[in-house]
């Protein structure tokens, strides 16, 4: 039911309702376009088309870095196989030295876990190299496709402007014509229109058709119905059922 403040009145204002309706027609065209703008069917695919060439420059950009990791673990790897190299020299010319059978075994053994230090130190760095081969084929094949991919998306994107370019030019209409209708409506009855519409979910102002309310689409009464039927042309009053602006 209509809130107890709210009661039938009428206003002295005799094409005042029409205005108001016209009101409501451009405020509720705005927030159609409003929605339409940003559930338009073109936005889906431009918004696709840009994530798949912002995945191929991240992981463009992931290679690049772990390309780099790589190249800088080979160097270590390298470093690393070269002192031991050079410790592997050292003790094989110091086994020549050596009469000691116990001593020259312990050379030995210790040269051999050198040899063993080495050849996992060249097998990691093959293993890194071979990834950087990998990475490097996977380079290839995202400049290869970024062009067509980047195409897609400019498309899409041109698309998809010009269907906001549509509806921006129909909504900068109804934001003109809204503020020349304004400027013919006073501002108390502008500010409760304003509070209706706020309240009621966008819609401040219906007709009644037939015995309904085509705000709140509840039946009046009958009385109710004959009360409304006698508003006076270019008034209104207030609907029974959900308060807004009612018109006969």
């Amino acid at each position: 039911m209509a809130d107890p403040d709210h009661a039938v009145v009428h206003y002295g204002h005799l094409v005042l309702s029409d205005d108001l309706l016209e009101l409501q027609r451009l405020d509720t065209l705005t927030d159609q376009l409003r929605h339409r703008r940003a559930h338009l069917p073109e936005r889906a695919p431009a918004e696709a088309a840009a994530v798949a060439v912002a995945a191929l420059d991240r992981r463009s950009a992931e290679l690049v870095r772990r390309d780099g990791e790589l190249t800088a673990a080979i160097v270590g790897l390298e470093h690393d196989s070269e002192d031991l190299t050079t410790h592997r020299a050292r003790l094989e010319a110091q086994l020549k030295t050596v009469i000691a059978p116990r001593e020259a075994e312990a050379l030995m053994h210790e040269i051999e876990t050198i040899k063993s230090k080495r050849d996992a130190l060249d097998e990691r760095e093959l293993e890194h190299l071979e990834e950087q081969s990998a990475i490097a084929d996977e380079q290839n094949a995202i400049a290869a496709n970024r062009p067509e991919c980047q195409r897609v998306g400019d498309e899409a994107a041109a698309v998809l402007a010009a269907a906001e370019a549509a509806v921006e030019t129909e909504a900068s209409a109804a934001v003109v014509a809204r503020a020349e209708l304004v400027e013919r409506i006073d501002a108390a009855t502008l500010a409760d229109y304003e509070r209706r519409r706020q309240r009621h979910g966008g819609v401040a102002i219906a007709r009644l058709d037939h015995r309904r309310c085509t705000g709140c689409h509840l039946d009046l009464a009958p009385g109710e119905v004959d009360q409304v039927r006698a508003t006076p042309a270019g008034e209104w009053t207030d609907c029974p059922e959900c308060g807004r602006m009612l018109v006969p």
